[in-house]
């Protein structure tokens, strides 16, 4: 197990979300004025930025834990994606502690957490190979 890929994707994938996530704002903030001042045939290419900068958050960790991995790069970013997923999990679960007063909404949580650390490991693994790929192919030059 490659435990240094593991770590810095993890914080890769921190960084990535948080960066992610100020650009996401930031362009939400300027929707308006695009959507006032623009041409309409250019509307879906702001939509695509928008999209782009969505996959920010799991595109670049998983292609850097598959780049930094010689042997299993796939099982390497899922393990990544499943325990960002987690930090994820427990810091909105932190943050919405005091709601989750009933069972039904902590199950819901706890479903959704579940639901979350899969699909996040799915995402990582998914770009994995790509960042594998661009290894083998920098080393052969």
């Amino acid at each position: 197990m490659n435990k240094r890929a593991l770590v810095i994707g993890l914080f890769i994938a921190v960084l990535a979300s948080v960066i992610s996530q100020a650009l996401l704002h930031g362009q939400k903030a300027i929707a308006t004025d695009v959507a006032l001042y623009t041409p309409y045939f250019l509307s879906p290419l702001f939509s695509l930025l928008i999209q782009a900068t969505s996959m920010l958050a799991w595109a670049v960790p998983g292609l850097y834990v598959g780049y930094s991995c010689k042997n299993k790069p796939v099982q390497h970013a899922a393990i990544v994606g499943a325990a960002y997923a987690a930090i994820l999990g427990a810091g909105v679960f932190a943050m919405q502690s005091s709601k989750l007063i009933d069972t039904d909404s902590l199950l819901v949580f706890a479903v959704s957490s579940l639901t979350q650390m899969a699909k996040y490991s799915v995402l990582f693994a998914l770009s994995a190979p790509a960042g594998y790929l661009l290894a083998t192919h920098s080393a052969n030059l």
